[in-house]
This record gives structure tokens, sequence and C-alpha cells, in this order.
């Protein structure tokens, strides 16, 4: 590692000016102090995790990326890295937060500000401005750590902008700005910065741990402002303010201009235009890194949403003129019945905690048992609803209740066509419908943001039931299995309304996952470890095979001899390469061993013209490599003392012995689990589709997943490529839990590709959820624009 680089961090640390405290504010009231400390318990509180995950998070990408390096260099590396975080990641989340309390103990004194443009008289020269180098690896962490800002900005937009009017109360100050806020993304990113400087990393690394952070803080750090804001209500800071972010349509006010940055922050884009944006944009922290809820105070009787976006309410109302335009599309009509009644939003909610409460029960379709569709749900509700419609009027949903029930029952219905019909997950799916639908009902933002937590958790179940239930051709893991059953269970029989439950299980479920994650990635570290001493001492015996079958095309040994060498004296001159290589001196008397067994020929009996070091040598030689020394004796004395071997109650033969020696297991062999020998095939034609298949796939990179064809019906399991020879052409598949599966040439492989037998899983850059999402938003695109509008195309 560049120690340069890696101190030049503490550089940065060491030109600031040295941090202070809240108790060092002596200045203050004890009111105020009692205010601030108590915002940086509350921060202590909700991102000491986040930050413990982002270190998991990177030591784990650094396992990765160690595995798949394709030099040494690179190799020790990530494993210096990975040591050095190791080693002082408990001082990491200290060094956080005391940045933040320097922030929170300075937050009443001047910001720092770009200087202004000077005015220039008319005619007058530019000023000259001074200009300075900075170097690339410093830019490139400041750029890191603005991205994390602005993105948080955006999506933090209102409430940054509501605790900016409380923290300016607190100083007695103009409103704060979000990058002026003491605890807003930027002043969190300084102090990330500066907990990086304890670890003695390089620039690409601090990175790393930068854009970590900022994938995994995204729902904590809204949890966080949330409770901050919250806790500031409670000490009757502004208690009845109702501050709404400016939408700007035109020409900035003054109001407007006074806002600050936020309220540019917060514009939407128009909602044709931004709707399919918005929902295949963002980011959603991957299965097993999701953090989890960070409220700090009990549930909220009612329900608790997601801080209002004027987008969602566009989103969706586009959504919505999408579905009118394919109801059109299909001659369906959407006037209400005359003499319906409309339920109000308390009496749906009412009857769908009801079904909640009932465990939904399989249908009888086309003489199949199926699972309960939202489809068969929304007939349900409307059954329920007769009690409150009066005079026997028949119910009728809003057509807003009616177009959002619609659109979750075509998101299930996708994840159901990219699960198993027979597997456990959509079960477990089938128990979510009411729940998700109630939320949905209620926040329409389920629709559109890709961290709301209703829409984690059903990516979370889906995901986990594709990949780690249902792809398993074993049984399943029985602890995942009760863990998945617990939270959907416990979604089902909580849930009234509260988010927080949904955040929680999510959490529980995410730690769980992470777990698993880094077990099979210790397990398929292993058997990759194992493979890489196969192919080593594959390598090793082949040299030592060539070596002996050299001597022995010159000599006619006889049985015994040639056996010992071929078979046992093979593997004692490959470990000895393994141990001490090819131009050490024990190898080269080892290879003297072989020589003078080979120079004496078949020994007769009363031929006792050998070196007792000989003896030794062989002796030594077969015991390293395994052999018994009961074996190791008959050898020797049928080699050496022939006629007492002869004069033994039970004499074996030269050509027993001979047999006995070709038994037995070779060298890291290990019984059942030892893969069979995978014998390269001919080379295929250079032109051919075949030979530019191995070309790419020796260019993969490890831990790319394939899918494999098991049946002519066209059933598929997903493999991953753990790790690839281009000298032995040996290839190691592991399913999910990093479980070795098969093993298998290069040249079969690219075969089992250009039939149809294997397919490259190119990476998902998107949950199942948003590419259910982005289809469905295709899809009634295209059947909106699909024909003339006039004619109603056939159902």
């Amino acid at each position: 590692m560049n120690q340069a680089e890696g101190k030049a961090g503490r550089k940065v640390a060491e030109e600031r000016p040295a941090l202070i405290t809240l108790a060092s504010r002596t200045d203050w009231s004890a009111r105020l102090r009692h205010l601030l400390e108590g915002v940086l318990n509350l921060a202590s509180t909700g991102l000491e995790r986040p930050l413990l995950m982002t270190l998991d998070d990177v030591e784990a990408q650094l396992f990765r990326m160690a595995e798949q390096s394709r030099s040494n260099e690179q190799q020790y590396r990530c494993f210096e890295t990975l040591r050095e975080i190791k080693r002082g990641r408990a001082d990491v989340a200290p060094r956080f937060m005391l940045a933040l309390e320097d922030a929170l103990a300075r937050f009443d004194q001047p910001h720092e500000a770009a200087a202004p443009e000077p005015k220039l008289r008319p005619g007058a020269p530019p000023v000259r401005q001074e200009l300075s180098l900075v170097d690339t690896r410093d830019l490139e962490e400041s750029l890191a750590l603005q991205e994390f800002a602005a993105r948080t900005d955006i999506r933090q937009a209102q409430i940054l902008f509501v605790l900016g009017h409380r923290f300016a109360v607190l100083a007695g100050a103009p409103i704060f700005a979000a990058e002026t806020l003491p605890i807003g993304p930027a002043r969190l990113g300084q102090a990330l910065r500066h907990a990086a400087t304890g670890l003695d990393i390089s620039a690409e690394a601090r990175i790393l741990l930068y854009r970590t952070f900022d994938r995994l803080v995204q729902i904590p750090v809204g949890a966080l402002y949330q409770t901050v804001n919250d806790f500031l209500v409670e000490q009757r800071i502004l208690r009845h303010l109702r501050v709404q972010l400016p939408h700007a349509k035109g020409p900035a006010t003054k109001a407007e201009a006074a806002a600050g940055p936020a309220a540019g922050a917060a514009e939407a884009p128009p909602a044709a235009a931004g709707a399919a944006h918005h929902l295949s944009g963002g980011y959603l922290p991957p299965l097993g890194m999701a953090p989890g809820h960070l409220g700090g105070f009990g549930p909220e009787p009612a329900m608790h949403t997601a801080p209002a976006d004027d987008r969602d309410s566009e989103l969706f109302t586009t959504l919505r003129e999408l579905l009118a335009g394919r109801r059109h599309a299909l001659g369906l009509g959407d006037a209400p019945p005359p003499n319906s009644y409309v339920p109000n939003a308390d009496d749906v909610q009412s009857v769908l905690s009801t079904l909640q409460a009932k465990p939904p029960s399989p249908l009888m379709l086309g003489g199949k048992l199926v699972q309960r569709s939202v489809s068969h749900l929304k007939q349900d509700l409307l059954a329920h609803l007769r009690q409150f419609a009066p005079d026997g009027r028949a119910p009728q949903l809003a057509p807003e209740d009616a177009d959002t029930i619609d659109l979750v029952g075509m998101l299930f219905d996708y994840i159901a066509k990219n699960t198993r019909p027979d597997g456990s997950t959509q079960a477990l799916l089938t128990k979510l419908q009411v729940p998700l639908l109630r939320v949905a009902l209620k926040d329409k933002s389920f629709f559109t943001r890709r961290t709301h937590p209703a829409r984690q958790l059903l990516n979370a179940i889906a995901e986990t039931g594709v990949h780690w239930l249902d792809d398993s051709e074993g049984p399943a893991d029985r602890a995942l299995v009760d863990k998945m059953q617990m939270v959907v269970d416990r979604v089902t029989q909580e849930f009234d309304g509260n988010l927080g439950v949904i955040e929680n299980l999510l959490a529980d479920l995410s730690q769980h996952m992470h777990t698993l994650a880094r077990k099979a990635e210790v397990t398929e570290r292993r058997h990759v470890d194992a493979a890489r001493g196969r192919e080593k001492l594959e390598l090793a015996r082949q040299r030592a095979r060539e070596a002996i079958a050299e001597r022995v095309a010159k000599a006619r040994p006889g049985k015994l001899v040639r056996a010992l060498l071929e078979q046992a004296w093979t593997d004692v001159l490959a470990l000895t390469l393994l141990r001490q290589g090819e131009e050490s001196e024990v190898y080269k008397k080892r290879l003297g061993v072989a020589e003078q067994l080979l120079s004496l020929g078949d020994l007769r009996a009363g031929d006792n013209k050998v070196s007792p070091l000989l003896r030794s040598e062989i002796e030594s030689g077969l015991d390293q490599v395994g052999y018994h020394k009961d074996d190791v004796q008959a050898v020797v004395k049928r080699l050496f003392l022939p006629e007492q071997a002869a004069n033994e109650e039970s004499p074996s033969s030269n050509t027993e012995i001979a047999l006995k020696l070709k038994s037995k297991p070779r060298l890291g062999d290990d019984g059942a689990a030892a893969p069979a020998r995978i014998e390269r095939p001919k080379p295929f034609a250079p032109d051919s589709a075949e030979a530019h298949m191995l070309e790419r796939l020796k260019t993969l990179p490890f831990g790319t997943w394939f899918e494999f064809r098991t049946n002519q019906q066209g059933d598929k399991v997903r493999r991953k490529l753990a790790w690839f020879s281009t000298l032995t052409g040996r290839c190691l598949f592991v399913n999910q839990r990093g479980v070795r599966t098969e093993e298998k040439s290069l040249e079969q492989l690219a075969r089992d590709v250009v039939n149809g037998q294997a397919t490259i899983v190119e990476p998902e850059q998107e949950t199942l959820v948003d590419r259910a999402w982005k289809a469905i938003l295709a899809s009634l695109k295209a059947l909106v624009g699909g024909g003339p509008q006039p004619q109603p195309a056939p159902a």
C-alpha cells in the first residue's frame, strides 16, 4: 500500500482546527446545551449501527475483491486494507461522533462560505483569482462525499427544511440551509471523512467506504432527521410550525429565495416525463445490508408515512391516467353503476383489517390449487363491504382506491410469474397482500419510492425466496424458512398502520440474511481454497509424473519398483515440489532416490548392497504422503530384504504389493467429496462459436452467475462461478449458500452456453420489485399507445 496515499486523509485533518465539545461552550444556557446534547445522543443512537454495517459491508467487498483479483499484488493490497479496517474499526464511530459534536458545538458560529464576486466598475480589468492544484485523490474523495450530500439533500429536502427553521431559532440566526445544518448531509460527510482519517488506507478504499455509507445510510438518516425533529417539537421549539417546501413554477419570489437550496432540490419534474424515471431511479440497499428502524419513540397509533413529496401525487396520477387508458383500450367503462355505495377509507381499512386476521385459503382453478390473487382479494373486500352499504346498495370502491388495488395486483402478479409455482415463496407473498394493500391505500409513495419500508420488505421476501429457498436442489435452510415465516406472520398479526412494525421486521430479516451471506462467503472461500490446492497438487503431480516417466523409459524396472515410482513416489515428488520447489536440494535428492531404485533393478535374495540412507529416504517419503508404517515396512522388506519377507507367515508377492500400492488413495484425495478428474477435450475449431465463447469465459470475473437447465421442461438453477483456472480448465460452481455443486471444464461450459444448456446471468442493476414496476409501466404505455384510441382493443 502506498503509505503517502494512505496518510493523505490524516494530513487534511491536521490542517483543520482542533475539535471542540459541547461542554466547552460555557457561554451557552443550560437549556441550549441540553437540547444539543439530546440531538447528539439521538445521532449516536441512530448512526452507530449504520456505521458498523458500513464497515461490515466494506470488509465483505474487500474480501470479494481479493478473491476475484487476478494478481498477487492486488490481492495483497485488499487483504492489507481489510486488516487495517479490522484494526481501526473500533475508533471509527467515536471519531465520527466527535466530529459531529464539533459541528453542533460550532453551529451558531459563522459558517465558511465562498467569497462573493467583487463588483467591478465599468471598464475595470477583471480581478485575478488565485488558483491552486488539487490532488486527484482528494478531489475524488470530495466528489464522493458531495454526491452523498446532494443525494440526501434531495431525498430529505422537506425534513431538512423544517430542521433548518428550528436550528435557526436555537442559533438566533437566519434559516439554516441544508449544507450548513450541523447534522445535515454535508456535515455527516465531513464527520465520516474525519473518522476515515484514523484508518491507514488508500484513497480508493476511503472512496469505497464513503459510497458504501451513502448506500446504506439513506433510510437511517431519514429516520434520524424525523426523530430529531420530533425531539425538538417535544422541547417546544416551533411546536406548531407547518412548513411546506416552495414549489417553483416560475420566477422565484423573495420568500422562495429565502428558503435556500432546499427549495430548488425539491422541484419535481413533469409527471409524464418523470414517472418512468422515478419508478426506475434511486437505490435500494441489497438484501442483507438494509438498515433497521431508527425511530427512538414508541409506535404511533396512526399510519406513519414518509414525508410528503409533490412528485408522489403527480406520479401516482400518471399511473392512474395510464390505467384509465388501459381500461379504454380494453373497452371497459369508468362510470360507477347507478345507485352504488362508495365506502369511505376507514370502512375499507376496517374490512381489510378483518381479512388480514384470516389465513388466506388456496383456490381451485382449472382443477389445481392456486394461491389467492389480489383480484380475488378485491372480490372478498367488496363482499365484506356490503355490511356498510345502506338499503342493500352495491358497494363500489372509490376510483382512486380501485386503481390502487389494481396496481398492487399487477405488482404481485408480476412477482408471482418470477417465482416457482410449487415453491414456498408464493405462500409467503400471499400473506403479505392485505398488509401491503393497506399501506398502498394510505400512502401512495409506496408506488414511487424505492426506500419505502413496505416496498423493501416485499422485495426482501421475494428475492430471498427466489434465490435462497426455491432455488435449492437440496433441503431448504430450516432456520431461514422459520425466520421468513415468522416475519410474515408478525406482519399479518401486528401491522395496524404503523410502518415501524415493518421497518423493525425488515431489519431483523436483513440481519439474518447478512449472517447467512457471511457464512456463504466463508463456505465458498473454503471450497475455492480447496480447488486451488487441488490444482496446485495436480500440476505438481503432473510435473513429477513426467520426471518419473522420463527415467522409467530409460530402464526396465520390475512391477514393484515401477508401481512404487509411478504411484507413491510420484506423490512424494509432488509434495516436495509444493513445499520446497523444483530447484530445492530436497527435490533433487528424491529424484536421486528414483534413479537409484531404477539402477538397482529387481533386487534378488541375498543382495544387500543397499545404502541405509536410501532406505531411510524411502521410509521418510512414504510416511509424509500418508502411508501406514506397516505398509511402508512391507514395501521396504520386499525391496531390500526379500528373503526375510518370504519367510513371514503370510508373505506377499511383488505383484500383490504393486496392486496394493495402486489401490491406495492418492495424496490430496478426500474420499467421496473429491471431484472426478476433469479431462480437457480436444481444442475447438479456431472460428467456431465454442472457441469464441471459451475466450469470453476466460475474461469473466469470479462470482459471475450462470443459469443451468436441469430438465427438458425448462427448469433452471442458478450457480455462481466461484473460481476457474486457465491452466487446467477447471471450473468451480457453488450455490447461493456457497456450497460446491459441481466442477466442469471451461470447454464443457463453453459448449453448454453455445447449446443453450447454460446462460450467463447479467448482473441486475435493479431489484425484483423495481423491475416489476418498470415492466408494468412499459406494458401500460404500450397498451395505451398501441392502437387507434376510438377502437377498443380485443380483451
